[in-house]
């Protein structure tokens, strides 16, 4: 039901900015919002896991989060491993919507509601697509 894609993203992304980001992606685009869906933003915190445990934390967050039962159209997992480290975004777009809101403007338009959100010395390497 859902197309995923992931993004390695800054440490320090800001979880109230991100949130901000993602609610702004989600009131632009009316097929994200149909039929009284939601977005979701959740934060996965991973500090201090690597390797499996890593991947086994992170697979078993998007399983989660992907087979919820719900009306959100647009989820976002932040994979979040601490203010130094850069973390990882999962994106989960149902797929009903991918063709009016493909993966080049949901992430660009991301980008750009993340980038307007804190001063210009925050603004480089926003996120790395």
């Amino acid at each position: 039901m859902f197309e995923s894609m992931t993004v390695q993203v800054r440490a320090g992304l800001g979880e109230r900015r991100l949130t901000a980001a993602v609610r702004d992606v989600f009131d632009r685009h009316q097929e994200l919002r149909e039929s009284g869906a939601v977005c979701e933003v959740r934060r996965v915190p991973v500090h201090g896991l690597a390797g499996q445990a890593l991947v086994d934390r992170a697979a078993a967050e998007v399983d989660a989060v992907a087979n919820r039962v719900g009306s959100a159209l647009f989820r976002v997992l932040w994979l979040d491993a601490g203010a130094d480290l850069s973390g990882k975004l999962v994106l989960l777009v149902h797929r009903r919507v991918m063709a009016a809101v493909p993966w080049p403007v949901l992430l660009s338009e991301l980008v750009s509601a993340w980038n307007r959100g804190d001063s210009a010395a925050d603004l480089v390497g926003a996120l790395d697509a």
